[in-house]
């Protein structure tokens, strides 16, 4: 039996799997040599996003959830418009391509619906930010990170 392609709102029940899926991101993608994997902070930050009634978990299931977009919305620091920041966004590779542009489109509504003018995602890499661009976003900045007790003279 094959279950249709969902997107829905994520349940508490959901958080094992928004977890491991954003550890896989972590020790896979850009940030596995900027940030410590600490399974616990995850869970605290995922169990935190439930409770707030500014932020909304999505996730893509088909025979189980196979992806995640979190955002929150917050004011903009320049403007003060709402604007949605994309907190987690990951599609298993095998489930890429049309899920993972389901969830944006489905996270866009949402955050419109919520009150939000604008949606800000981050790029981890150029060829993210080619997809982005293909969506009809802008480049607005590039991130840079550093440690800084690499850099600061004790």
């Amino acid at each position: 039996m094959i279950a249709e392609m969902t997107i829905r709102d994520a349940r508490p029940a959901d958080a094992g799997r928004i977890i491991e899926m954003g550890r896989t991101f972590l020790l896979n993608g850009p940030y596995c040599e900027q940030l410590e994997d600490v399974p616990e902070q995850f869970y605290r930050f995922v169990e935190a996003l439930f409770v707030n009634p500014s932020a909304k978990i999505l996730v893509y299931e088909d025979n189980g959830v196979h992806g995640v977009f979190a955002f929150v919305l917050v004011p903009h620091y320049l403007s003060g418009e709402q604007i949605a920041t994309e907190l987690i966004w990951y599609v298993e590779p095998e489930h890429r391509g049309k899920a993972s542009l389901e969830l944006l489109w489905a996270a866009e509504r949402m955050a419109y619906e919520m009150g939000a003018k604008r949606m800000q995602l981050t790029a981890p890499t150029e060829s993210v930010g080619e997809i982005y661009k293909r969506c009809k976003y802008t480049l607005v900045e590039v991130g840079y990170q550093a440690k800084l007790s690499d850099r600061v003279k004790h």
